[in-house]
């Protein structure tokens, strides 16, 4: 009687997996801090360097997170390092030394996860993102949904002369304009889109404390499989 001979390099053994391109969402955990790392427009190693122009829906994004004042689109885009520095560090959580302050003056203003604990927040204005509702569509097309948080302290409201809720609206709509459409490359489309996703929207509120929320609700058309080009592994 012939015996099979067994596949011990088989990541599914001692099973197999009837077909290779199924959706297994391996790297979809990594969005939050790519999506955010995208809306900082930084310098790359190619060449490319962003320039201030209020036209680009990045350039306002940060200059509305970056700057308190009043009229922050008449401020000078950040630089590179001062972007950088309103990205949450999970290393060091809490910004509590002088070298902190300094290394982080505005605070912690970008997280890419929806839990942060009072220690970690300082900032008049910060943008949370993370991972919404799955809705698989087929074996081979997943939509992720997408959630922005976008928080403003009702602080703010004497320094800017005008509404923490407006500011939290320029951001969100300055978050659809920069990706509804955009196709991520080795990830997928961006989408502000009932049809593609049922969560897409946004929603306006405020709590009892002395914070404004926006909450808007994006999602991507996942592209993935595990054949050896899958840039997914790249990011």
């Amino acid at each position: 009687m012939e015996t099979k001979t067994r596949n011990f390099n088989n990541p599914y053994y001692p099973y197999e997996k009837v077909q290779i391109g199924y959706n297994t969402l391996k790297g979809a955990e990594l969005i939050p801090q790519k999506l955010l790392t995208y809306l900082l427009d930084l310098p790359d190693k190619y060449g490319y360097e962003p320039v201030d122009d209020n036209d680009r829906a990045r350039v306002r994004f940060i200059k509305y997170l970056y700057y308190d004042e009043a009229n922050p689109l008449a401020k000078p885009l950040p630089t590179r390092e001062q972007k950088l520095s309103l990205l949450y560090d999970g290393s060091n959580p809490a910004i509590t030394t002088e070298e902190d302050k300094r290394r982080h003056p505005k605070g912690y203003r970008l997280f890419g996860q929806n839990y942060t604990k009072p220690t970690e927040v300082s900032a008049n204005t910060i943008v949370k993102c993370y991972m919404g509702r799955i809705i698989p569509r087929d074996d081979y097309k997943t939509m992720l949904g997408i959630v922005f948080e976008i928080v403003t302290n009702y602080a703010l409201i004497d320094s800017v002369k005008t509404t923490v809720a407006n500011r939290n609206y320029a951001i969100m709509q300055c978050i659809v304009e920069a990706l509804h459409g955009v196709d991520l490359t080795g990830i997928g489309t961006v989408y502000f889109s009932k049809p593609a996703h049922g969560d897409s929207g946004m929603t306006l509120y405020h709590d009892e404390g002395d914070s404004s929320y926006v909450t808007l609700f994006m999602a991507i058309e996942w592209r993935e499989s595990e054949y050896p080009n899958n840039v997914v592994q790249d990011w």
